[in-house]
């Protein structure tokens, strides 16, 4: 998947590149993973609803942020899916370096403001690490994307329980899916998975997998079947607006990253 209306970094020729330097562009890297989600969902789920949301978030921005789009890093850390066939990996130090390279060869063209457009929780520790080193190295600023960490929509109401535990696979995911790909959603095999999180909420005080005192998980320690939350209920009604929704906070993010001030980076 390519989507042909977005700026790509390696549709420019070289001068084209220093011409959008000179305009002081964002580059924009798009990561995700390539894991398995279950029984009702193909292993590209990340990677599709990171170029869903890019795509529907360009189309949102005016001509006047000058911005382009590297290759995708489709595959990045995913240590806690391995168990699972058709999971793909890089080992946490390969993917940071990764990262790290991708972002030295950006500055090595004079561009000096990078956005990652995550969209893998398993991700999230890479961006802090490489976006720091490219901070360092380079008087960067580096902003890092998670949909997930944005708020959802209220409108939608979206129960709690999923919001908290449906971290994989669940309604969200399983919506923006069947308004992205819908050929690629087998909705006879959805079901509810509830987490082990979920069932820690009335034993334990803090522990969780995700949250302020998190442990360290295997997806199948929160679900035999590698997927958490309840997917029956997704639409794709309800994937459009999750869609457009995330995607108009990724906008805003973007059109901020071009405005910000680099004098306030310290030398």
């Amino acid at each position: 998947m390519k989507p042909d209306n977005l700026p790509w970094w390696q549709d420019q020729t070289s001068d084209a590149i220093t011409q959008l330097a000179a305009r002081d562009a964002v580059a924009i890297l798009p990561l995700s993973a390539i894991e398995q989600h279950g029984p009702h969902l193909p292993l590209e789920t990340d990677y599709r609803i990171c170029l869903g949301l890019l795509q529907a978030a360009c189309a949102m921005l005016q001509d006047d942020v000058p911005l382009t789009v590297l290759p995708p890093m489709a595959v990045a850390t995913s240590t806690e899916h391995t168990a699972f066939a058709g999971t793909l990996t890089l080992r946490p130090e390969t993917a940071l370096a990764a990262l790290r390279d991708l972002g030295d060869s950006v500055a090595r063209s004079d561009l000096r403001r990078l956005v990652i457009v995550n969209s893998h929780g398993g991700n999230t520790a890479i961006c802090d690490l490489a976006g720091l080193e490219l901070r360092r190295a380079h008087r960067m600023l580096v902003v890092k994307h998670h949909y997930f960490a944005q708020p959802p929509p209220e409108a939608l109401g979206i129960p709690p329980s999923e919001l908290r535990h449906g971290l994989h696979g669940g309604l969200i995911e399983t919506a923006m899916m069947r308004f992205l790909a819908p050929e690629k959603v087998h909705l006879e095999a959805t079901t509810n998975a509830l987490s082990l999180g979920a069932r820690l909420a009335d034993e334990l005080e803090t522990l969780a997998p995700e949250g302020r005192a998190s442990f360290a998980w295997m997806a199948g320690d929160l679900h035999p079947s590698g997927v958490v939350g309840d997917a029956r209920g997704a639409t794709v009604e309800m994937g459009q607006r999750l869609v457009e929704h995330y995607a108009a906070h990724l906008a805003a993010t973007i059109r901020d990253s071009a405005r910000f001030d680099r004098a306030y980076l310290a030398p």
